[in-house]
């Protein structure tokens, strides 16, 4: 007898909910435990930023893994392989007795958040919705959350527990749960074939014309524009994971309660669900090059904000400024992107700034040598600061790159 089908909407809450898990258990709430491991085991700062830098590093590469699971084993397999990543991850995280467990820990954890998270979730729910941008924004918005309830859950369960450890096992628990529920309702499809075989998109005439004026992916790359874009891209990646790494610790050195500064990191969290949310919306009606300032000016405030923060007014200008720079992070580079150089090369060109933003992990393993050697966090913060007003400047005087300079440098380069 051939299964039932599962109600889509079912399958739409077990992808969400396990995205909510590994939202929550990964970047937003690390660097709310981060303080307490650090000081039972004895770890340096550096150390504990190389933990942070790993989970980014294996996040970025590991996005490759979902696509080549999900052409071999199918669906269920590759979200079986995923929660089976997870768990250890978590595990080897609650069972830690060294630096180098930790290190462990993170990467896995990276690479199960690249496997069970968007791409296998925007595979199957573009296939099962006809309101494909509907389904996606709420799947987004729902798993998204768990950054704002991570801080929270480790509050409560160190109240409960008085340790971290449970903390990583209730994550594991928790991953038990949500990838049994992600792996029996997803829809067991190893024949991908239709994906493969399908017709390309049609382009109209308009399109058509316009299209013989579209980049190539070397003379893109031959343009500052496009290292404006992803300077801007690469920047606010390097201020979400140095934040997130750091910011608890440097609000309890500035005499701020570890409840405080997980509060502050959930409120973010939440203004930047909000903000991400109507960012569509926005992104109809504003330039997109102001949405990008907006997004550079708020997060350059957001850190000066922080570097200074010992009370709830500097943290509020944190959490405001860096929430609303999450919100917009994402849709304006990508959206400027094809804007500047259209759509022949964009896929392309969007994958070739995904991978060199990687380099935005290696903050919190500075960030935490930085500590070691001065004792704070303050200058850290600054930097980054100092660094998001240069790509707030960049932006103020980008231009639309012109393509006939690019083909006369290119034909230049070319031996005669």
């Amino acid at each position: 007898m051939t299964a039932k089908p599962v109600h889509p909407w079912v399958t739409f809450a077990s992808l969400s909910l396990i995205y909510f898990v590994v939202s929550a258990g990964a970047f937003s709430s690390l660097g709310v435990a981060l303080p307490a491991m650090v000081t039972e085991m004895k770890w340096s700062w550096e150390q504990a930023g190389w933990g942070y830098t790993l989970l980014g590093v294996a996040c970025g590469f590991g996005s490759v893994l979902p696509a080549m699971l999900i052409r071999r084993i199918g669906v269920r397999g590759a979200m079986a392989v995923g929660t089976a990543t997870m768990i250890a991850g978590f595990a080897t995280m609650a069972t830690t007795q060294s630096v180098w467990a930790f290190l462990a820990a993170t990467t896995l954890i990276g690479v199960g958040f690249a496997l069970v998270s968007t791409v296998p979730a925007s595979h199957v729910l573009t296939d099962l919705f006809k309101k494909r941008s509907t389904a996606l924004g709420a799947y987004f918005a729902v798993g998204t959350l768990g950054g704002v309830a991570g801080p929270q859950i480790y509050v409560a369960v160190e109240r409960l527990t008085g340790g971290w450890r449970p903390y990583w096992w209730t994550f594991v628990v928790m991953s038990v749960a949500a990838g049994a529920f992600a792996i029996l309702t997803t829809p067991e499809r190893r024949d991908e074939s239709a994906h493969v075989t399908l017709a390309p998109e049609q382009a109209g005439p308009g399109e058509l014309i316009h299209g013989l004026e579209d980049w190539t992916v070397r003379r893109a790359l031959m343009t500052p524009q496009f290292y404006v874009i992803f300077g801007v891209y690469t920047t606010y990646l390097l201020i979400n994971t140095t934040a997130h790494a750091f910011a608890p610790q440097h609000l309890i050195e500035h005499g701020v309660s570890k409840a405080d500064a997980a509060t502050m990191l959930s409120i973010e969290a939440a203004i930047g669900v909000a903000v991400s949310v109507f960012g569509g919306w926005l992104g109809e009606r504003l330039p997109t090059k102001l949405l990008m300032l907006i997004c550079m000016g708020a997060v350059a405030i957001g850190q000066f904000a922080l570097a200074e923060a010992s009370h709830w007014g500097l943290m509020s200008v944190f959490a405001i400024g860096v929430g609303i720079g999450y919100g917009l992070s994402f849709t304006p580079p990508t959206v400027m992107l094809l804007k500047y150089f259209g759509k022949r090369a964009n896929l392309e060109l969007f994958s070739i700034m995904c991978v060199l933003s990687t380099i935005a992990a290696a903050g919190p393993a500075i960030g935490g040598k930085a500590h070691d050697l001065t004792g704070s966090f303050e200058g850290l913060f600054l930097a980054c600061g100092g660094v998001t007003v240069a790509m707030f400047l960049a932006t103020l005087f980008l231009r639309r790159p012109v393509l006939n300079i690019a083909i006369a440098a290119e034909l230049k380069d070319q031996p005669s």
